[in-house]
Parts: C-alpha cells; sequence; structure tokens
C-alpha cells in the first residue's frame, strides 16, 4: 500500500509533536470548519465514508481532521494502511497498532503506538454552565461527588468527564463492549490528574475496584486527558 500523503489538508494546521518515546506518536492539530471541503479527502488520500454523506459540515470536518492526522501519526511510526470503523464507530487500526483520536472546538489530537498497549485520547473545552448541569446530571456519581463537592465548579465537571471519556476509549478494545460513566468514579484528585476507580466489573480480567491513572492538562481552555493500559 502507497505511503500516506505528506501534505495536509488546508483547513488543518502543521501537527503539533509531543514526545512520547519510541513507538509512540502524540499529535495534535487546529482545524477550520469553514475552510474544510470535501476535495479535502483526495488531498488527505481519503475517500469519503459513505456513513457522512448526510452529516453537517462539523461532523464532516471533524472525521476528516482525526483520519487525516491519524494518517500523519502513522507515518511517522512508519505504519501503513487504513484506518478502519467498526460497527460502534470506533477506529480500528492497521495491525500492529494502536491508537486514539478526539477533537474539541477547532482541536484535534491523535495518540498512536506499536504494540499492544490500548490508548485513550479526550480533549474537552471548559464546560459552560448548561453542559456543567448536564455533566453533574449524568455523568458524576456520588462518590465523584465527594472529591469535587456537592456544586462542582467548570474546570472539575470538565476534566472527570474528559478522564472518563479517555478511560473509556482505553479500555474498550479490551472489554468490546458499551459501559457507562457510572462504571467509574474519581479514586483520587492529583496535580498531573485523576485516579479512577471501576464501580461495578467489565469482565473477570476488569473486576470493581481496579485503578486506572489519567493524565491531564489543561491547554489555551481545553483539558487534554490519556489513558494507557499495558496488555
Amino acid at each position: 500500500m502507497a505511503p500516506f500523503p505528506d501534505k495536509l489538508p488546508d483547513f488543518l494546521s502543521e501537527p503539533e509533536l509531543w514526545p512520547q518515546g519510541a513507538g509512540r506518536c502524540l499529535l495534535f492539530a487546529q482545524y477550520d470548519i469553514a475552510r474544510c471541503r470535501d476535495s479535502d479527502y483526495a488531498v488527505a488520500g481519503l475517500a469519503p465514508p459513505d456513513f457522512l454523506s448526510r452529516a453537517v459540515p462539523k461532523r464532516r470536518a471533524e472525521f476528516l481532521a482525526g483520519r487525516a492526522l491519524a494518517g500523519q501519526a502513522l507515518a511517522r511510526l512508519g505504519a501503513t494502511g487504513a484506518v478502519g470503523r467498526d460497527s460502534h464507530g470506533a477506529p480500528v487500526w492497521p495491525r500492529g497498532m494502536q491508537g486514539s483520536i478526539s477533537h474539541s472546538h477547532g482541536m484535534v489530537g491523535v495518540w498512536l503506538g506499536q504494540g499492544a498497549t490500548t490508548f485513550g485520547l479526550d480533549l474537552e473545552a471548559l464546560a459552560d454552565p448548561r453542559a456543567v448541569r448536564a455533566i453533574c446530571h449524568s455523568v458524576l456519581t456520588p462518590g465523584d461527588r465527594v472529591h469535587l463537592g456537592a456544586t462542582p465548579d467548570a474546570a472539575g465537571a470538565t476534566a472527570v468527564f474528559s478522564a472518563k471519556e479517555a478511560l473509556y476509549k482505553a479500555l474498550f478494545p479490551r472489554v468490546g463492549r458499551f459501559f457507562g460513566f457510572d462504571h467509574a468514579e474519581i479514586a483520587e484528585i492529583r496535580p498531573d490528574g485523576l485516579a479512577l476507580r471501576l464501580t461495578k466489573p467489565l469482565s473477570t480480567g476488569w473486576p470493581a475496584g481496579c485503578v486506572f491513572e489519567i493524565a491531564q492538562h489543561w491547554r489555551a481552555g481545553t483539558v487534554i486527558s490519556q489513558c494507557e493500559i499495558a496488555s
């Protein structure tokens, strides 16, 4: 299969590489929805997927931004092959690779690695008051509120939501099924992120009580959450 194109579509900025060590790649870029065109798929060496034929421009731009940046990450690790999509909508990576894609408010990230370690990457812009109320209602458990208080602020609510999203992305390839926000809650808040504990078993290999480290960084009003689970 031919290597990925060196050129990125014009609606994407030049990628920024965060050092991750040998066999890994973490890239970020900015994208402009208003500048995204259907012709950008060809520039990125991709074909427009049928399931996006009736999607709104925002969704089309997000998908293309993620797949184009994923192609750049794969190329940096010397990999070839397309990033597929499973029945749940999750990326399917070329053999020998694992990764995660996320986007939020014009920022896209791809975290990729060789081997069996699974990765969960999530980007979340600081929640507005309406979103904070939704997070409090549908995401936070009583255990989360022990740490955040009865009325969490926007930063705390956003951080927990993003951490749980990152954990889901890292665990889904291993458990192979959907699980809700109530399956994990805060075990500890740390200066560089959160520790989340499973409240319910996901499988015999992942019983209740398992603890996972979620690294977090804030950048320009967006929290970047990372979770990796070794084989």
